[in-house]
């Protein structure tokens, strides 16, 4: 019999990103419409089931991205300004409420602006629960008074609505839940008393461009609190904003950090159709020898080389034109409006704390991340993959310039619990300790630039990963995967950039062999 109880998935897509539509419509560099390459939370919304094995029901939403309906002028403001989220966030969170019942669980995913919305949706359930009928004929004038909380200029339209006098007391968050409460315009628990929880927000912000340039595309990097529960995962992958989320010709790169995604989601329950990763991985073989080994030079560079080998020699004799795992194309971003505020390189480990009130950065490095980097990265490396837009050697500058940072294998011991029956019968907890080793990215540069022994470890692949990567044939053993990192990295840090010296990329060869 199916289960009482159901899970409401919403995918919110990115700016720009409309899979209901489907096309893309004629422009002066491509003068004939063509279909539209899928995002991942396109891609992902796709492959759910209506049903896992125990019979849970799967209620999924699709929201395309700011910026993706009306005219060009729209366009231009959803996508360069936002216009649009509020939107997007009311019929969001207006979905759930419409379908929650007590015992669901609530599943929130997004990339890019659709990210956002997923965290302002989840924050507004925490902040007031979710609004029921008569919640919801005055949802407008309460998501104003939520989204105003803290501003003191705010000038509310509608004072009297839901209630008079709202409270305007340093714990006037609080208050004003309280009295949603007691009006009847919200539910912040169950019946059985536990309160209503996300589940999950699955971002493709927790997936990590580890190569996106633009400054306007600062990395939302998160912090978990001090004593908080949270299973926070935060992985940096190869390439650039929509190589991670997907929706570029070349998906390679687009189908890992996909199938990673599949996996945290499956980690909770989340059921996904059988054949999800052979398809894409289908659809990946199709489009290189539809598009043959050499892509073509872009309209408005024409003068550009690209290099033709995209991997060493065995790799590439053995796989074209298909590229394989890790390989990709990682595409220069070339939107003229973003490109404004100008070029940065992103610091993995090293981001600083936000002030609340200003938006701008502390002087306090964030702790708590748990941030990872792909084994991706190392394989990129490795196998002497490509730069923007093969136009050259890939130089992963986030890890060899603003460094340096040096490959180890490190040992670690992992912990784990579990109940036992003490001698008088009662059931106590027994600590295991296992000793494990894996690939850590260890920071050696100026110790003022990063926080006190800084280690990005690699992240371990799961069952979807290892899916995709036993289709592209696997990879090189262990031993021969060290000794082309130990040569790529000297030879990449030297190129990455003026700032790294030949000293230091010795000493990051060195210590790589460890």
């Amino acid at each position: 019999m199916p289960v009482p109880w159901k899970r409401i998935i919403l995918c919110l897509d990115g700016t720009w990103v409309n899979s209901d539509k489907g096309y893309n419509r004629p422009t002066l560099d491509q003068p004939n419409a063509t279909l539209q390459v899928p995002s991942n939370v396109t891609r992902v919304y796709r492959a759910l089931r209506n049903r896992d094995r125990d019979g849970t029901c799967q209620i999924s939403y699709y929201q395309p991205g700011v910026g993706s309906t009306g005219g060009i002028a729209d366009s231009i403001a959803g996508g360069v300004f936002g216009a649009g989220v509020s939107e997007n966030m009311r019929e969001a969170y207006s979905f759930v409420a419409a379908n929650y019942e007590p015992g669901d669980e609530i599943i929130l995913m997004g990339f890019s602006r659709g990210a956002f919305t997923a965290r302002a949706v989840a924050s507004m359930i925490s902040e007031i629960g979710l609004l029921n009928s008569k919640g919801m004929e005055v949802f407008y004038p309460i998501f104003k008074d939520v989204q105003n909380m803290r501003n003191t200029n705010y000038k509310d339209k509608f004072p009297t609505v839901p209630f008079p006098n709202k409270p305007k007391s340093p714990d006037r968050g609080k208050e004003y839940r309280q009295r949603l409460e007691e009006g009847g315009f919200t539910r912040l628990n169950d019946p059985d008393g536990y309160h209503i929880k996300i589940r999950c927000v699955a971002v493709w912000d927790t997936a990590l461009a580890l190569d996106e340039d633009r400054a306007s595309f600062s990395p939302a990097v998160w912090e978990r609190p001090p004593k908080s529960r949270t299973d926070l995962r935060q992985v940096w992958f190869p390439g650039a904003h929509s190589n991670v989320g997907g929706g570029l010709p070349d998906q390679e790169i687009a189908n890992i950090t996909m199938a990673w995604m599949m996996d945290q989601l499956a980690s909770i329950g989340v059921a996904f159709q059988s054949n999800t990763i052979d398809r894409i991985f289908d659809e990946s073989v199709r489009f290189y020898y539809n598009c043959g080994q050499q892509s073509k030079p872009r309209p408005d560079s024409p003068e550009r080389k690209r290099m033709t080998q995209w991997a060493s020699a065995s790799i590439y004799d053995e796989h074209r034109p298909v590229r394989p795992w890790a390989l990709g194309e990682i595409v220069q971003p070339e939107t003229g409006l973003y490109r404004l505020a100008g070029k940065t390189t992103r610091t993995p480990g090293m981001y600083h704390v936000v002030a609340r009130d200003t938006g701008q950065a502390t002087p306090y490095f964030l702790r708590d991340t748990n941030e990872k980097i792909h084994r991706s990265v190392r394989i990129r490396l490795a196998l002497e993959g490509l730069g923007y837009d093969d136009l050259g050697p890939y130089k992963c500058r986030a890890l060899l310039k603003k460094g340096p940072w040096s490959l180890r294998r490190i040992r670690y011991v992992v912990r784990s619990t579990r109940q036992t029956l003490n001698s008088y019968g009662e059931l106590d907890e027994a600590i295991d300790e296992k000793e494990e080793s894996g690939w850590g990215w260890m920071y050696d540069g100026p110790k003022e630039h990063a926080p006190p022994d800084t280690l990005l470890m690699e992240e371990e692949l799961g069952p979807y990963e290892n899916e995709l990567l036993r289709l592209n044939k696997g990879e090189a053993s262990e031993v021969e995967i060290l000794l082309l990192v130990v040569r790529s990295i000297a030879k990449y840090s030297q190129i990455a950039g003026d700032d790294n010296t030949g000293g230091s990329s010795e000493n990051s060869s060195g210590q790589a062999v460890f």
